[in-house]
């Protein structure tokens, strides 16, 4: 998949080293969680156990966002079938030097065309913290609206639930 700016292609596990450093960034931690991601190894363990099953079974995964003028891995951005959350949700993530550029907004476009166009969905499901304002300024600006709170299983902490519909 493409864009103006970015190619976007499904995480690999040679994509380890990457994933390790994203998912080891403050923001990462603040907003999304430890996911115990402590080595290159446990990145490429993760990619192989945790997001390629989802691929098989879905036909979705999480997908690199690459600047296609110069070749750097900006970040994340990705399709979810997550427990606690009716339908498709949305995700990105991106190196705290890439933030700012559009490159979530623009990834995540791509996403939307992906789980409407492709997957045949007619609403899309995106969960942020009330603490990340970037992220919910960005689903609002994507034309998501705030459809109340919701706690995911595991978790007390009550979060955001934002709806767009096809």
């Amino acid at each position: 998949m493409e864009t103006q700016r970015l190619r976007l292609q499904v995480v690999l596990p040679d994509d380890a080293e990457f994933l390790f450093k994203l998912m080891n960034t403050k923001k990462w931690y603040d907003f999304i969680g430890d996911r115990g991601i402590k080595t290159i190894d446990d990145a490429r363990q993760y990619i192989m156990n945790k997001m390629h099953p989802k691929l098989s079974e879905k036909g979705f995964v999480n997908h690199l966002m690459i600047n296609k003028a110069t070749n750097e891995i900006v970040g994340t951005c990705s399709l979810h079938d997550r427990d606690g959350v009716d339908g498709m949700d949305i995700g990105y993530a991106l190196l705290p030097e890439f933030e700012g550029k559009g490159y979530a907004s623009e990834g995540a476009q791509a996403m939307i065309s992906l789980a409407f166009n492709v997957h045949q969905q007619k609403r899309i499901s995106a969960i942020t913290s009330d603490d990340n304002k970037k992220s919910y300024r960005l689903l609002e600006k994507l034309g998501f609206t705030q459809n109340g709170y919701i706690k995911l299983p595991n978790s007390d902490e009550s979060i955001r639930l934002y709806i767009l519909e096809k």
